[in-house]
């Protein structure tokens, strides 16, 4: 068995071509031998899915595919402990009290899209079954534009996925949840 690997995002395909990926609404690459014969297929890419969140993963072959997702619910849940200050004498309200300490967060992300269809469902199937995915991230610059990307490891939350329906098969929508591999640790 001859496995190919067609890198086939946005990011892969604009220095191959010259073509403003800002006009494109989908797109597919197709694999061709010298003599035209057709040998496949990517699948249909579109482009509104490419806005929000791109999460890259290791497929059932060892290699690392990405997936996009087009809606997104952050949430961040924090967890401390406290300890008190002693008061002193004479009592002074705005000194001592209660502190906290040792405070752990963590971002927990739930995304949702609907762009792939049945054909597809192996695909994301692969996703939801990887040993490792990460986050694909701008990272901040102040004010500014973000210069940079980074790719952080995430842990996909333990789901259900529906690989068929029996009614409304046309549209299949899929939701990941996932938190950040590593916790945010605040030293204060």
């Amino acid at each position: 068995m001859n496995v190919l690997y067609i890198p086939e995002g946005i990011e892969n395909l604009k220095n191959l071509f010259s073509i403003d990926f800002k006009n494109v609404k989908s797109w597919k690459v197709r694999l061709l031998t010298e003599n035209d014969e057709f040998i496949c297929t990517s699948r249909n890419n579109i482009a509104q899915n490419c806005n929000e969140i791109r999460i890259h993963f290791i497929n059932s072959l060892g290699e690392i595919d990405s997936i996009d997702f087009n809606k997104t619910k952050i949430t961040q849940e924090t967890k401390s402990e406290s300890w008190k200050k002693s008061q002193g004498y004479p009592f002074e309200r705005f000194k001592g009290g209660t502190y906290r300490k040792n405070i752990i967060s963590n971002e927990s992300y739930e995304a949702v899209t609907k762009s792939y269809s049945e054909h597809e469902q192996y695909w994301l199937k692969e996703l939801m079954n990887s040993p490792k995915a990460w986050l694909e991230m701008q990272l901040p610059n102040g004010f500014l534009p973000s210069e940079e990307k980074a790719y952080i490891p995430i842990v996909i939350t333990d789901s259900e996925l529906i690989e068929k329906k029996v009614e409304q098969r046309y549209e299949y929508i899929v939701t990941i949840k996932f938190s950040m591999s590593n916790e945010n640790i605040n030293l204060r």
